[in-house]
Protein backbone atom coordinates (compact mmCIF):
# COMPACT_ATOMS: atom_id res chain seq x y z
CA UNK A 1 0.00 0.00 0.00
CA UNK A 2 2.73 2.84 1.10
CA UNK A 3 4.16 1.70 -2.66
CA UNK A 4 1.01 2.44 -4.11
CA UNK A 5 0.32 5.50 -2.08
CA UNK A 6 3.59 7.10 -3.02
CA UNK A 7 3.28 6.08 -6.49
CA UNK A 8 -0.06 8.25 -6.81
CA UNK A 9 1.74 11.05 -5.30
CA UNK A 10 3.98 11.43 -7.74
CA UNK A 11 2.09 10.91 -10.46
CA UNK A 12 0.05 13.31 -13.02
CA UNK A 13 -2.85 13.27 -14.08
CA UNK A 14 -4.26 13.86 -17.54
CA UNK A 15 -7.76 15.52 -17.70
CA UNK A 16 -9.36 15.00 -21.32
CA UNK A 17 -12.39 17.45 -22.27
CA UNK A 18 -15.65 16.22 -23.22
CA UNK A 19 -15.11 16.44 -26.91
CA UNK A 20 -12.08 13.76 -26.57
CA UNK A 21 -13.51 11.92 -29.33
CA UNK A 22 -13.91 14.27 -31.67
CA UNK A 23 -12.27 15.20 -34.57
CA UNK A 24 -11.55 19.09 -32.35
CA UNK A 25 -10.22 17.76 -29.99
CA UNK A 26 -8.75 20.05 -27.05
CA UNK A 27 -6.86 18.49 -23.86
CA UNK A 28 -6.12 20.03 -20.58
CA UNK A 29 -4.21 18.30 -18.40
CA UNK A 30 -4.31 18.57 -14.35
CA UNK A 31 -1.40 18.27 -11.12
CA UNK A 32 -1.49 16.17 -8.41
CA UNK A 33 0.62 17.74 -6.19
CA UNK A 34 0.69 17.37 -2.34
CA UNK A 35 2.00 20.08 0.50
CA UNK A 36 2.91 17.46 2.79
CA UNK A 37 6.26 18.43 4.51
CA UNK A 38 6.44 21.74 2.11
CA UNK A 39 9.02 23.56 3.02
CA UNK A 40 8.83 27.17 4.71
CA UNK A 41 10.91 29.99 3.36
CA UNK A 42 9.86 32.58 4.67
CA UNK A 43 6.82 34.59 5.96
CA UNK A 44 4.59 36.96 3.44
CA UNK A 45 3.51 40.69 4.85
CA UNK A 46 1.60 41.80 2.21
CA UNK A 47 -0.20 39.68 -0.42
CA UNK A 48 -1.04 40.97 -4.02
CA UNK A 49 -3.74 39.57 -5.90
CA UNK A 50 -3.75 39.89 -9.66
CA UNK A 51 -6.03 38.57 -12.38
CA UNK A 52 -4.77 36.74 -15.87
CA UNK A 53 -6.44 36.58 -19.24
CA UNK A 54 -4.76 34.79 -21.30
CA UNK A 55 -5.21 32.98 -24.95
CA UNK A 56 -4.22 29.44 -25.12
CA UNK A 57 -3.88 28.65 -28.41
CA UNK A 58 -2.62 31.52 -30.69
CA UNK A 59 -4.89 30.63 -33.68
CA UNK A 60 -8.01 31.39 -31.67
CA UNK A 61 -7.23 34.69 -30.19
CA UNK A 62 -10.90 35.72 -29.28
CA UNK A 63 -11.10 32.27 -26.87
CA UNK A 64 -9.64 33.70 -23.33
CA UNK A 65 -8.93 31.57 -20.76
CA UNK A 66 -8.40 32.97 -16.79
CA UNK A 67 -6.32 32.15 -13.83
CA UNK A 68 -6.22 34.06 -11.08
CA UNK A 69 -2.78 35.45 -9.32
CA UNK A 70 -1.42 35.35 -5.98
CA UNK A 71 2.41 37.47 -5.14
CA UNK A 72 3.51 36.85 -1.34
CA UNK A 73 5.75 39.33 -0.09
CA UNK A 74 8.40 38.10 2.80
CA UNK A 75 11.31 40.17 4.20
CA UNK A 76 13.65 38.14 1.68
CA UNK A 77 11.19 36.16 -0.45
CA UNK A 78 8.57 36.30 -2.83
CA UNK A 79 6.24 33.67 -4.43
CA UNK A 80 4.30 33.99 -7.54
CA UNK A 81 1.77 31.15 -8.28
CA UNK A 82 -1.84 30.08 -9.26
CA UNK A 83 -4.60 30.72 -6.75
CA UNK A 84 -6.58 27.85 -8.27
CA UNK A 85 -3.15 25.36 -8.22
CA UNK A 86 -2.93 25.95 -4.93
CA UNK A 87 -6.60 25.63 -4.11
CA UNK A 88 -6.03 22.19 -5.77
CA UNK A 89 -2.91 21.53 -3.65
CA UNK A 90 -4.39 21.85 -0.73
CA UNK A 91 -7.55 19.98 -1.20
CA UNK A 92 -5.68 16.56 -2.80
CA UNK A 93 -3.45 17.28 0.58
CA UNK A 94 -6.43 17.16 2.66
CA UNK A 95 -7.90 14.58 0.98
CA UNK A 96 -5.50 12.20 0.45
CA UNK A 97 -4.75 12.52 4.43
CA UNK A 98 -8.62 11.15 5.01
CA UNK A 99 -8.72 8.72 2.12
CA UNK A 100 -5.42 8.25 0.54
CA UNK A 101 -6.92 8.65 -2.87
CA UNK A 102 -5.83 12.20 -3.41
CA UNK A 103 -9.46 13.38 -5.45
CA UNK A 104 -9.08 16.14 -7.49
CA UNK A 105 -11.59 19.10 -7.06
CA UNK A 106 -12.61 20.77 -10.73
CA UNK A 107 -11.87 24.15 -11.38
CA UNK A 108 -14.68 26.83 -12.62
CA UNK A 109 -15.70 27.40 -16.20
CA UNK A 110 -13.32 28.98 -18.02
CA UNK A 111 -10.05 28.47 -15.66
CA UNK A 112 -7.09 27.10 -16.77
CA UNK A 113 -4.50 26.84 -13.72
CA UNK A 114 -0.93 27.55 -14.93
CA UNK A 115 1.53 25.18 -12.92
CA UNK A 116 4.29 26.85 -12.27
CA UNK A 117 5.71 28.55 -9.25
CA UNK A 118 8.39 31.63 -9.27
CA UNK A 119 10.60 32.21 -5.99
CA UNK A 120 12.50 36.03 -6.08
CA UNK A 121 15.42 35.16 -3.92
CA UNK A 122 15.41 31.83 -3.75
CA UNK A 123 18.60 31.07 -3.10
CA UNK A 124 20.07 34.17 -2.35
CA UNK A 125 20.36 36.58 -5.98
CA UNK A 126 18.44 33.93 -7.56
CA UNK A 127 15.15 33.27 -9.23
CA UNK A 128 14.24 29.80 -8.93
CA UNK A 129 11.00 28.48 -11.01
CA UNK A 130 9.18 25.42 -10.60
CA UNK A 131 7.09 23.69 -13.69
CA UNK A 132 4.79 20.78 -14.10
CA UNK A 133 4.48 19.21 -17.30
CA UNK A 134 2.74 15.98 -18.02
CA UNK A 135 5.00 13.47 -16.67
CA UNK A 136 6.53 11.76 -13.73
CA UNK A 137 8.61 14.90 -12.72
CA UNK A 138 9.34 17.83 -11.11
CA UNK A 139 11.12 20.58 -12.81
CA UNK A 140 13.18 23.04 -11.36
CA UNK A 141 15.85 26.01 -12.45
CA UNK A 142 17.59 28.67 -11.27
CA UNK A 143 18.01 32.16 -13.36
CA UNK A 144 20.36 35.47 -12.19
CA UNK A 145 17.66 37.86 -10.41
CA UNK A 146 20.81 40.79 -11.87
CA UNK A 147 18.97 39.16 -15.54
CA UNK A 148 15.29 40.67 -15.05
CA UNK A 149 13.91 42.66 -17.99
CA UNK A 150 15.24 45.85 -19.23
CA UNK A 151 12.64 48.43 -19.20
CA UNK A 152 12.33 52.44 -21.15
CA UNK A 153 10.67 54.37 -18.90
CA UNK A 154 7.89 56.29 -20.94
CA UNK A 155 6.08 59.69 -19.80
CA UNK A 156 2.60 57.88 -20.53
CA UNK A 157 0.66 57.40 -17.02
CA UNK A 158 -2.29 56.42 -15.93
CA UNK A 159 -4.69 55.90 -12.84
CA UNK A 160 -5.36 52.29 -11.74
CA UNK A 161 -6.53 51.31 -8.06
CA UNK A 162 -6.18 55.12 -6.82
CA UNK A 163 -2.25 54.90 -7.81
CA UNK A 164 -0.65 56.95 -10.18
CA UNK A 165 0.98 54.60 -12.65
CA UNK A 166 4.04 54.90 -15.09
CA UNK A 167 4.34 53.16 -17.96
CA UNK A 168 6.99 50.89 -19.05
CA UNK A 169 8.25 48.61 -22.00
CA UNK A 170 10.44 46.02 -22.66
CA UNK A 171 11.55 42.73 -24.97
CA UNK A 172 11.26 39.44 -22.64
CA UNK A 173 12.07 35.62 -23.35
CA UNK A 174 10.26 36.74 -26.89
CA UNK A 175 7.48 39.32 -25.87
CA UNK A 176 7.26 42.99 -26.57
CA UNK A 177 5.61 43.98 -22.62
CA UNK A 178 4.42 47.18 -21.55
CA UNK A 179 3.77 47.82 -17.83
CA UNK A 180 2.14 50.28 -15.30
CA UNK A 181 3.80 50.75 -12.00
CA UNK A 182 3.29 52.72 -8.88
CA UNK A 183 6.35 54.64 -7.56
CA UNK A 184 3.55 54.98 -4.21
CA UNK A 185 4.45 51.16 -3.80
CA UNK A 186 8.17 51.05 -3.69
CA UNK A 187 8.76 47.48 -4.23
CA UNK A 188 10.54 45.74 -6.59
CA UNK A 189 8.03 43.40 -7.84
CA UNK A 190 5.52 42.23 -10.32
CA UNK A 191 3.19 39.56 -12.11
CA UNK A 192 5.52 36.55 -13.41
CA UNK A 193 9.05 37.53 -13.99
CA UNK A 194 8.21 40.96 -14.56
CA UNK A 195 10.09 43.04 -12.27
CA UNK A 196 13.24 45.39 -11.77
CA UNK A 197 10.98 48.82 -11.90
CA UNK A 198 11.20 51.50 -9.07
CA UNK A 199 7.63 50.19 -7.76
CA UNK A 200 4.87 47.27 -8.06
CA UNK A 201 4.10 46.58 -11.13
CA UNK A 202 -0.05 47.12 -10.78
CA UNK A 203 -0.63 46.09 -14.65
CA UNK A 204 1.11 44.24 -17.63
CA UNK A 205 0.14 42.73 -21.03
CA UNK A 206 2.24 41.51 -23.94
CA UNK A 207 1.53 43.91 -26.94
CA UNK A 208 -0.96 40.78 -28.62
CA UNK A 209 -3.07 41.49 -25.90
CA UNK A 210 -2.85 37.13 -25.02
CA UNK A 211 -1.60 37.72 -21.65
CA UNK A 212 -3.06 40.23 -19.93
CA UNK A 213 -2.29 40.60 -15.60
CA UNK A 214 -4.33 43.33 -13.82
CA UNK A 215 -3.67 43.61 -10.50
CA UNK A 216 -7.19 43.33 -8.01
CA UNK A 217 -6.15 43.67 -4.52
CA UNK A 218 -3.09 44.00 -2.13
CA UNK A 219 -3.42 43.23 1.41
CA UNK A 220 -0.93 43.85 4.50
CA UNK A 221 -1.25 40.47 6.41
CA UNK A 222 -1.99 40.54 9.74
CA UNK A 223 -1.22 37.46 10.29
CA UNK A 224 2.12 36.18 8.47
CA UNK A 225 1.43 33.44 5.70
CA UNK A 226 4.03 31.13 5.14
CA UNK A 227 6.01 31.07 1.81
CA UNK A 228 5.90 27.13 0.77
CA UNK A 229 7.61 24.91 -1.73
CA UNK A 230 7.13 21.76 -2.12
CA UNK A 231 8.94 19.19 -1.16
CA UNK A 232 9.84 16.99 -4.18
CA UNK A 233 11.45 20.77 -5.51
CA UNK A 234 13.58 22.24 -2.72
CA UNK A 235 14.33 18.00 -2.80
CA UNK A 236 15.32 18.56 -6.06
CA UNK A 237 18.42 15.51 -6.43
CA UNK A 238 15.20 13.39 -6.14
CA UNK A 239 14.57 11.23 -8.88
CA UNK A 240 11.15 12.95 -8.81
CA UNK A 241 12.44 16.17 -9.68
CA UNK A 242 14.61 17.31 -12.91
CA UNK A 243 17.17 19.75 -11.79
CA UNK A 244 17.68 21.36 -14.56
CA UNK A 245 17.84 24.55 -17.12
CA UNK A 246 15.14 27.27 -18.26
CA UNK A 247 15.81 25.94 -21.56
CA UNK A 248 15.53 22.47 -20.71
CA UNK A 249 12.27 23.43 -19.16
CA UNK A 250 10.51 24.91 -22.19
CA UNK A 251 11.88 22.42 -24.58
CA UNK A 252 10.18 19.09 -22.76
CA UNK A 253 6.77 21.85 -22.75
CA UNK A 254 6.86 22.32 -26.37
CA UNK A 255 7.60 18.46 -26.82
CA UNK A 256 4.55 17.78 -24.71
CA UNK A 257 2.02 19.68 -26.81
CA UNK A 258 3.93 18.44 -30.36
CA UNK A 259 4.18 14.73 -29.64
CA UNK A 260 0.64 14.29 -27.43
CA UNK A 261 0.22 10.94 -27.51
CA UNK A 262 4.01 9.95 -26.96
CA UNK A 263 3.61 12.07 -24.08
CA UNK A 264 0.68 10.27 -22.35
CA UNK A 265 2.60 7.37 -22.53
CA UNK A 266 5.87 8.41 -21.59
CA UNK A 267 3.97 9.71 -18.23
CA UNK A 268 2.18 6.15 -17.53
CA UNK A 269 -0.80 6.35 -19.18
CA UNK A 270 -2.27 3.81 -22.13
CA UNK A 271 -3.24 5.03 -24.96
CA UNK A 272 -6.64 3.44 -26.93
CA UNK A 273 -7.12 5.04 -30.24
CA UNK A 274 -10.58 5.51 -30.99
CA UNK A 275 -13.14 6.18 -33.99
CA UNK A 276 -15.46 8.68 -33.90
CA UNK A 277 -17.88 6.57 -32.46
CA UNK A 278 -15.78 5.87 -29.99
CA UNK A 279 -14.71 2.26 -30.72
CA UNK A 280 -11.17 1.19 -29.86
CA UNK A 281 -9.26 0.34 -32.73
CA UNK A 282 -5.53 0.13 -31.07
CA UNK A 283 -4.52 -0.20 -27.89
CA UNK A 284 -0.64 1.46 -27.48
CA UNK A 285 1.35 0.14 -24.61
CA UNK A 286 5.07 1.04 -22.74
CA UNK A 287 6.72 -0.89 -20.25
CA UNK A 288 6.12 1.87 -17.79
CA UNK A 289 2.65 1.90 -18.57
CA UNK A 290 1.50 -1.23 -17.17
CA UNK A 291 2.17 -0.28 -13.47
CA UNK A 292 -0.15 2.75 -13.63
CA UNK A 293 -2.41 1.05 -15.79
CA UNK A 294 -3.25 -2.59 -13.64
CA UNK A 295 -2.76 -0.54 -10.37
CA UNK A 296 -4.61 2.96 -11.41
CA UNK A 297 -7.17 1.78 -14.38
CA UNK A 298 -5.30 4.85 -15.85
CA UNK A 299 -5.86 4.75 -19.81
CA UNK A 300 -6.97 8.19 -21.99
CA UNK A 301 -8.48 7.52 -25.21
CA UNK A 302 -7.38 9.69 -28.05
CA UNK A 303 -9.43 10.21 -31.62
CA UNK A 304 -6.99 7.99 -33.92
CA UNK A 305 -7.02 11.36 -36.17
CA UNK A 306 -5.00 12.65 -33.47
CA UNK A 307 -2.58 10.13 -33.50
CA UNK A 308 0.36 12.85 -34.73
CA UNK A 309 -1.26 16.10 -33.98
CA UNK A 310 0.41 18.88 -32.79
CA UNK A 311 -1.92 20.69 -29.99
CA UNK A 312 -1.80 24.08 -30.31
CA UNK A 313 -0.13 26.30 -27.06
CA UNK A 314 1.07 29.57 -26.77
CA UNK A 315 3.25 29.63 -23.35
CA UNK A 316 3.79 32.89 -21.65
CA UNK A 317 8.07 32.51 -22.67
CA UNK A 318 7.98 32.08 -26.69
CA UNK A 319 12.05 32.13 -26.68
Amino acid sequence: MNVLKSFFLSVIIIVCSASAMSAQTEQYYAILRTLDNAKVLDLANTKITYSLTFVADSSKPKEKRSDLKILLIGDSIQHFYSHYARLKDSIVTEDNKKTGTGKLPSFPTGVSAEWYDIYNNYPARKQTTIGNITNFNMYVYNEDLADFPKWNITADTTMILTYLCYKATCHYHGRNWEAWFTLDIPLNAGPWKLRGLPGLILKANDDRQHYVFECNGIEKLKIRKPILMYQMAYGAASSKTHAGTRETYLKDLRQFYENYVNSLLASGCTVYLVDDSGKIMEIIETPNTKFADRNMGFGRKVNARDRNKKIPYNPIELE
